[in-house]
């Protein structure tokens, strides 16, 4: 079952949109548009679940700065 979904625009870009009728499928490009960006946010939102859930590490004071130097000095 379809749903319409509608919002607001200038004037200005109403009438070009109605010029590009006859160019640009626009339901098909909404369409689309409004799926990737659910997929997008869906995605950063389950992310942001993960790292909510992951306990964070405390690491041990000066230990990033040798790892980093280890890395430099090849050892």
């Amino acid at each position: 079952m379809s749903e319409v979904i509608s919002f607001k625009v200038s004037k200005e870009l109403k009438e070009k949109y109605e010029k590009l009728k006859d160019v640009i499928d626009w339901p098909a490009e909404l369409r689309a548009f409004v799926e990737e960006r659910v997929r997008r946010a869906e995605r950063s939102l389950v992310i942001r679940k993960i790292l909510e859930k992951r306990p964070r590490e405390v690491l041990p004071r000066g230990s990033v700065v040798a790892v980093i130097r280890e890395d430099r000095e090849g050892d």
